[in-house]
């Protein structure tokens, strides 16, 4: 592999977000070909691919997880149509689209396995990459905490640095200690998948986790700095905005919650 092409995943439809199994984007088997038609939506790297993997319904008469289907889809192909979606609230560098397919044809070897594996192949896939969302809600938290300390121990207000005030330690010490706690969760996440044994239980943990552990930060780190902290000059509302993504994409953070509580509980 030489890292020349750039690839994305479409899942996410507008009106199929944490319910994936219930996408209508459609692929019908046609003699060697498969004809793909439907819209998605928040798509990374949306307009920038040269190829992307689309979730497609092939088998509507299955069981519904058993409905659904992943191709390889190459860009260029007549039919696709690719908008940049404009004005986000954070991540502006990450490319992200609304995805169009008008009839578009895909050879058959371009079917990921076999038909009706869809679903499942994508559990396994935010196995994968969800330790790797994790990884960027801590980022975004240790930002934030440094910004925070470099803050109060400059800051002074009542006659003292802010950093003297116990309230301003304890509020520090407790948020090391969540990132730190969220770090070492992703680590062991991660771990398991470069072992080749991805655990969903430790994904969505440290998903989960570290979302909320980036919110919180990124939240104090504002309020913490004031009327500083909500203009753009100073860096920390750029943590703020950033930080949410992590509890949405990827599996909003009360679906990692549902598949915590259903997997230790085995229902």
């Amino acid at each position: 592999a030489k890292g020349k092409a750039i690839c994305g995943f479409c899942i996410t439809e507008p009106d199929a977000g944490s319910d994936v199994a219930s996408a209508r984007t459609v692929a019908v088997k046609k003699g060697e070909k498969y004809v793909l038609s439907g819209s998605k939506i928040f798509i990374t790297n949306g307009t920038i691919a040269d190829f992307l993997l689309v979730f497609a319904l092939t088998n509507p008469d299955n069981p519904i997880h058993k409905r659904h289907s992943i191709f390889i889809l190459d860009t260029s192909v007549s039919g696709f149509e690719a908008d940049k979606i404009k004005g986000k609230m954070g991540i502006r560098a990450s490319d992200t689209a609304e995805i169009s397919l008008h009839d578009v044809e895909v050879p058959v070897g371009n079917l990921v396995g076999v038909e009706g594996e869809g679903f499942k192949q994508l559990m396994s896939f935010f196995n994968v990459t969800r330790p790797f969302v994790a990884a960027q809600g801590v980022g975004v938290a240790q930002g934030a905490l440094e910004k925070i300390i470099s803050h109060v121990r400059e800051r002074k207000q009542f006659g003292k640095p802010l950093a003297e005030f116990e309230f301003i330690q304890f509020k520090v010490a407790e948020l090391a200690t969540e990132i730190e706690a969220a770090r070492n969760l992703y680590m062991k996440a991660a771990l398991a998948v470069d072992k080749g044994k991805s655990d969903p239980l430790l994904s969505s943990m440290a998903k989960w986790y570290a979302g909320e552990v980036g919110v919180k930060a990124s939240n104090w780190a504002v309020q913490l700095h004031g009327g500083y902290g909500y203009i753009r000059e100073y860096g920390v509302e750029k943590f703020y905005r950033d930080a949410k993504i992590v509890e949405i994409y990827e599996g909003a953070k009360e679906i990692e919650k549902l598949l915590i509580g259903r997997k230790l509980l085995r229902v």
